[in-house]
């Protein structure tokens, strides 16, 4: 669930004392904005190199039942309908096509949004969100109608095909094929630096691109097989970060800061220390810079 009734309470005490056109109008629409900007500039600039990319537009949807209190979130954010944009990613095909935050849609590819669900249950949002993801990855566009009739047609783009989600339930962050999801406490502990953020994020893309869901399988997990897989994540956020532009070096510092606050990986063995896992990025850095590029899907050394 989202929200609770004293967030929302706060939030409207925010929106009535600005312009009714203001955008957005709460921390967590601000969190949300900043986290699809931050996924999409990592998810396009590394769609060369994912094996399972796809077209995508970079929009989030919100649906209110999501909501403790589905009427005050419709109040604060002033909407029409129950389903809106929630976020939309600077430089995205969205941005360009004029989306932008509590925008109310009411059906995807023609599609109506459908009726609600009980309050607090995620199944609407998750199959408008899959829907708009898997026509935009098959047609290579994706059409949205809109609260006021318009039907707005946005071309897709190359990216990994990942789905970027903030939890405020959460408080760490975690990846599986397809998304990644990260916690506003997370979020919070790392301040407004934005390339420790995309590190965090980075991490979790990586686990996602290399599929490391199906390579642990069901069940029981040992030591040695989560280690590889969390070895291997951290040495690819440093390609990740470093072809869309943010510094490699926020990983190690990111590493530092977050993994002894029990936030990002569960403690223990199995994911090694921060001092030593901050000095496998910074080795893979240097191993990066000495290629001739940035191709991580031919030049990345996988674990054994």
């Amino acid at each position: 669930m989202r929200a609770g009734l004293a967030l929302l309470m706060a939030a409207l005490a925010v929106a009535m004392a600005q312009p009714a056109t203001a955008q957005p109008v709460d921390d967590l629409q601000r969190d949300d904005a900043r986290v699809q900007t931050i996924g999409w500039r990592l998810s396009s600039a590394n769609a060369p190199y994912c094996q399972r990319a796809a077209p995508g537009i970079g929009l989030l949807l919100g649906d209110v039942q999501t909501f403790a209190d589905p009427a005050l979130a419709r109040t604060v954010y002033g909407l029409s309908g129950d389903v809106a944009v929630a976020a939309v990613a600077a430089g995205s095909p969205a941005e360009a096509a004029g989306l932008a935050a509590n925008t109310v849609v009411t059906a995807i590819a023609g599609v109506p949004v459908g009726p609600a669900p009980p309050r607090g249950n995620w199944g609407r949002f998750l199959a408008l969100q899959s829907r708009l993801e898997q026509t935009a990855a098959k047609d290579g566009k994706v059409s949205l109608t809109l609260g006021d009739g318009r039907v707005v047609t946005v071309p897709a783009a190359p990216s990994c095909g990942v789905r970027f989600i903030v939890d405020d339930a959460k408080d760490n962050a975690a990846a599986t094929r397809s998304q990644v999801r990260i916690g506003r406490e997370a979020m919070d502990r790392l301040g407004d630096d934005e390339a420790m953020i995309a590190a965090l994020l980075a991490h979790e893309l990586a686990h996602a691109a290399l599929d490391h869901e199906t390579v642990l399988g069901t069940g029981r997990r040992s030591t040695a097989a989560v280690r590889r897989t969390e070895r291997e994540a951290d040495r690819l956020s440093v390609w990740i970060l470093a072809n869309a532009g943010y510094p490699p070096e926020a990983a190690p510092r990111m590493i530092r800061q977050i993994e002894p606050r029990s936030l990002l990986f569960i403690p223990g063995a199995s994911h090694g220390k921060a001092s030593t896992r901050a000095a496998e990025m910074a080795a893979e850095i240097k191993v990066m810079r000495a290629q001739p590029d940035t191709n991580w899907a031919l030049r990345f050394r996988r674990e054994p």
